[in-house]
């Protein structure tokens, strides 16, 4: 590759970059502005490795908005999940598009990116939130610069900011009992117990079906989860979701009590489902089939994971419960809800327990081995099949559709 230096008003280089590809006819690339002879030759040299290292001679001139929007349809047809997209979307076109999406791709520098996350501090976003939207930038430009489109990713002159993790706190026994208290009778009494004996995630819980579980062994199967997705003209759906690794996948062991009140709950959806008849609604699975969940919203369908979200806020606030939630590495929440009991104990056992109890029953969240060191039983009703249904569950049980499509 051959190039030379000339003046007119300033200096300029001057380069031989090939042949057209589809015409054939010759091709120079050319840069002006520089004020001195040694500055042109330098960056005619700069500009010759660059091309000799697989640049782009002619890369596309585009802006970072419509760069960024074209990397959002690139995501989908990846398969990303429709409620990481739309978080992603929304970071795109309410923080990063309005400060510097006008800019040129190729003029983007660590100083721009760092105003839009300086933005996003003055108006109280928190850290967790500046240093998603700083990820999902990085993300999109280290694509632009696999693609040739820019030389280097400025977000790697950006430090990430320091994300402050909150305090765990582990409800006691107690506490757990009396959140179950008020549960009792409502839709969310089945999910928020199988929460607390298996440490599932609220999705792997919602989207457990009957055939997950094994009553004469005592256990369930973890296999997969339900997700919002966006369904034709916009309006929101449910799918079923398959989970992001194989040990994902596992069998959990029931205690004695979960089983015995999961009993109860299926014959009670039982005489629900006859009670109802064509009203009842199984969801279908990516092969038409329909499938029975053991978390419904009162017709078949299942529960909406942020309905799960809310509902747990509204009733552990009316008994003073501590709680807390934690964002996994791609975002879903984990509830951590630890039990105490006796190994091998009936629901009848736990009632008349009394004291503090210690022993290798103890069930925790998988991803910690920190259990409190003592606690009280808690009660549980051994029968007590579900009334009716609570009305403002019923407004946040979920949307409004027939079919679940696989992912």
């Amino acid at each position: 590759m051959r190039g030379h230096v000339r003046k007119r008003r300033n200096w300029e280089f001057i380069v031989d970059i090939g042949p057209h590809p589809v015409t054939g006819k010759r091709r120079q690339k050319s840069k002006g502005g520089f004020a001195t002879k040694k500055d042109a030759e330098s960056a005619l040299r700069e500009f010759i490795r660059y091309i000799e290292g697989g640049g782009d001679p002619c890369p596309e001139r585009i802006s970072l908005a419509v760069y960024l929007l074209r990397w959002l349809d690139f995501q989908q047809l990846r398969g990303i999940r429709s409620r990481t997209l739309d978080a992603y979307e929304g970071y795109i076109r309410m923080e990063i598009i309005p400060v510097i999406g006008g800019l040129e791709l190729a003029n983007v520098r660590p100083a721009h990116i760092r105003a839009v996350l300086a933005a996003m501090q003055q108006r109280g976003l928190s850290a967790a939130t500046i240093a998603q939207v700083r990820s999902v930038l990085g993300s999109a430009l280290r694509q632009a610069v696999a693609d040739g489109l820019i030389t280097s990713n400025p977000i790697a002159a950006v430090r990430r900011p320091r994300v402050q993790r909150r305090e765990l706190h582990w409800p006691t026994s107690a506490q757990l009992g009396a959140l179950l208290k008020v549960l009792r009778g409502t839709l969310w009494e089945v999910p928020v117990l199988l929460a607390a004996v298996t440490g599932a995630r609220r999705s792997e819980i919602l989207g457990l079906s009957w055939a997950d579980a094994d009553p004469r062994a005592g256990t369930i199967f973890i296999r997969r989860g339900v997700q919002p997705v966006r369904g034709p003209e916009r309006t929101d759906t449910i799918a079923f979701t398959p989970l992001k690794t194989r040990r994902a996948r596992r069998q959990v062991q029931l205690p004695p009590f979960a089983l015995d009140r999961l009993r109860h709950h299926r014959r009670d959806q039982l005489r629900r489902r006859a009670a109802l008849g064509a009203l009842w609604r199984d969801p279908l699975d990516e092969c038409a089939q329909p499938v029975a969940m053991v978390c419904d919203r009162g017709d078949g369908f299942p529960l909406y994971q942020d309905a799960f979200t809310r509902a747990f806020k509204r009733l552990a606030a009316q008994v003073r419960t501590q709680w807390w939630c934690s964002r996994s590495d791609h975002p879903t929440y984990t509830y951590v809800l630890i039990v105490i009991a006796h190994p091998g104990a009936s629901a009848a056992d736990l009632l008349a327990v009394e004291g503090d109890i210690v022993g290798p029953g103890a069930v925790a969240h998988p991803a910690s081995d920190r259990l409190p060191t003592s606690g009280r039983a808690w009660e549980w009703p051994t029968a007590k099949p579900t009334a009716g249904w609570v009305a403002e569950d019923l407004q946040d049980a979920g949307p409004q559709c027939e079919r679940i499509d696989a992912d």
